[in-house]
């Protein structure tokens, strides 16, 4: 009977009540021997999907096995105990060093390396540890099992499988989370949750064509809660399906109001998290919010990441399908960050494709960030999908978009995320960007000359000016880039030395953002070995020395923009070889090819 009081009747371990007598006695010893006792609460990661796909029976015999594993990496004098569930806590004894308390957390993690065998499965599962320390962190012993229990949650969300020591600001952080749990459940009721609209612009007509709603927490007390705050803790808590569910219908009749107050029909975007995606009643929740906002379906937009589709593609299609058959439009936000299998991407019924954020910010100045927005536009508008790109902040990155052919923008260049007072506002004010040209200016007599030094850029202003070239000037890279963003330049001369990026490693990028530039170097050097292997490579034009002989500089620009011409021409009429070629293939009977190649004019 006492045995069966003690143990825990599943491992034969120590239960909780032997367990917490044990840790009283062993803090009582330390005191009267000033040594240490360490404290080790451990929980099984993942244990509840074990359970929940193999069953119970699987799971009490791994956690069967897991406690001899366990007891093998302790010595007689420790106690090893099982909580309840998953959970396992492990008092070592006379401890004279923190560092003998780490060894024997490693020996845990190490011993779970090798597969668990039960019947004909093989598991393999990872452990995540908290520690704490007797009497350093406490000597309390309820303290200690908080402390430890606090240590091991870090242990979780730095990745699991690993060992976490507890320090005093994880108990500050904890009762922090407490506090805005109790907050957020409340948030609701309080009607403390609001919704920001951030506006989406045509890049052709620059219109407002639709928004996406962006949930923000007006906390009392707090002002205005950022979501990477509170999101993660209302997805890990649950709370992101009742909240999800307010947005919804918020947003669909926030837009109906705006509907009947006589604004031209926009549609709002509203994201997903992956667990209302998983909600069996997802399509139930949309159709009510539809319903009973009378917004039409497709004024309605979801936005769901690229990992939510991914984790299960097979139900995925289904739901996406039942929504598209609704009439709702559907985009995947954040593309290319996540993982994505193209052969299922083009199974889904997909409207929109969002480019990241993360892929604009240096869009003008990056090479990959340059190749990767346009292998996105370019494999949207083949699989007949719309591109909006996000985070655009700068006039460079919307005229480099724009000329790409992307469909939309959304960022701070045209408006932050506001409330719907105020975006009621920009509707009044008929915001909107201007139109685009529908001409691509490609006859452009436009030089660049990027130097920090004003003087030299002043010098050579006055050299070229009566040539008859609009002049542009920058003092940096960064102002080179932007201005080539925006300007069809056809020629660039750049000084050499310059603060943050040499002349050819910034010529090197223009060549490959801008190929059809002919690109110029000035140095103060004479023909260093950086400069004479970019010369080799054809990522600089011409080299020159300084002083430069003015009359062959103007001659070698003079020549630039004549080849440039050149180029631009032969591009022209290899186009048009092209599309007469494409129209001959129309005609019954006539043969591709047939057009006559058009002869290159003389440099």
């Amino acid at each position: 009977l006492d045995h069966l009081a003690h143990h825990d009747s599943l491992t034969g371990l120590p239960n909780r009540t032997l367990f917490s007598d044990r840790l009283r006695h062993a803090i009582l010893e330390a005191d009267r021997r000033e040594r240490l006792v360490a404290l080790l609460f451990m929980d099984l990661d993942r244990f509840k999907l074990i359970n929940d796909t193999l069953g119970h029976e699987v799971g009490d015999h791994l956690l069967k096995q897991v406690a001899e594993r366990l007891s093998t990496c302790v010595r007689r004098s420790d106690t090893l105990a099982r909580l309840g569930g998953d959970e396992f806590t492990l008092v070592l004894t006379d401890i004279a060093h923190v560092d003998h308390v780490a060894r024997v957390a490693q020996k845990i993690l190490d011993t779970f390396k090798q597969p668990f065998q039960i019947d004909d499965h093989e598991l393999f599962i990872t452990i995540s540890i908290g520690i704490t320390i007797c009497p350093f962190d406490d000597k309390n012993m309820d303290a200690l099992v908080q402390n430890a229990d606090i240590a091991m949650y870090k242990a979780k969300e730095q990745g699991r499988n690993g060992y976490q020591f507890y320090t005093a600001e994880m108990n500050i952080k904890t009762h922090q989370r407490l506090d805005m749990e109790t907050a957020l459940r409340r948030a609701l009721e309080r009607n403390e949750l609001v919704l920001h609209y951030q506006p989406q612009v045509d890049l052709r007509s620059g219109k407002i064509f639709a928004m996406e709603s962006l949930l923000r927490w007006q906390r009392p007390g707090k002002g205005l809660v950022p979501p990477l705050d509170f999101i993660p803790l209302a997805e890990e808590t649950g709370l992101i399906v009742p909240i999800g569910e307010w947005v919804l219908r918020t947003a669909c009749a926030q837009n109906k109001a705006w509907q009947d107050a006589g604004f031209a029909p926009l549609r709002v975007a509203v994201n997903l998290s992956a667990r209302q995606f998983q909600q069996k009643s997802l399509i139930q929740t949309v159709s009510a919010a539809l319903r009973d906002s009378g917004l039409a379906p497709h004024y309605l937009d979801i936005e769901i990441t690229e990992s939510m589709v991914m984790q299960n593609a097979a139900e995925a299609i289904k739901t996406l399908n039942e929504l598209d058959a609704m009439g709702v439009a559907l985009s995947i936000d954040d593309f290319g960050t996540g993982y994505s299998s193209l052969s299922y991407l083009k199974r889904f019924p997909i409207d929109c494709l969002k480019i990241d954020k993360s892929f604009i910010n240096d869009v003008t100045t990056n090479p990959d960030d340059a190749a990767i927005a346009s292998a996105i536009i370019t494999m949207a508008r083949s699989l007949g999908m719309k591109v909006v790109a996000e985070g655009v902040e700068t006039e460079g990155q919307l005229q480099f978009l724009r000329a790409r052919g992307c469909d939309a923008l959304q960022g701070y260049y045209f408006s932050r995320p506001v409330p719907a007072e105020a975006f009621f506002s920009l509707l009044q004010q008929g915001k909107c960007l201007p139109a685009a040209s529908g001409e691509t200016a490609v006859d452009s007599r436009t030089l660049l000359i990027v130097d920090d030094d004003e003087n030299i850029s002043a010098m050579l202003t006055r050299l070229l000016r009566g040539d008859g070239y609009q002049i542009l000037t920058a003092s940096s890279a960064q102002q080179g880039f932007e201005l080539l963003a925006v300007n069809p330049v056809g020629v660039v001369i750049s000084d050499q030395r310059m603060p943050g990026m040499s002349g050819v490693e910034f010529l090197s990028r223009v060549r490959e953002l801008y190929p059809h530039t002919l690109r110029i170097v000035l140095s103060g050097d004479k023909k260093p070995d950086s400069v004479a292997e970019a010369v080799n490579r054809g990522a600089v034009y011409k080299y020159f020395t300084k002083p430069w002989d003015d009359a062959l500089l103007r001659e070698a620009v003079r020549e630039a923009f004549q080849r440039s011409a050149a180029e631009r021409e032969n591009r022209r009429l290899t186009q048009a070889l092209q599309a007469a070629n494409e129209a001959l293939r129309a005609v019954p009977g006539a043969q591709p090819g047939t057009a006559s190649k058009p002869t290159p004019p003389k440099r």
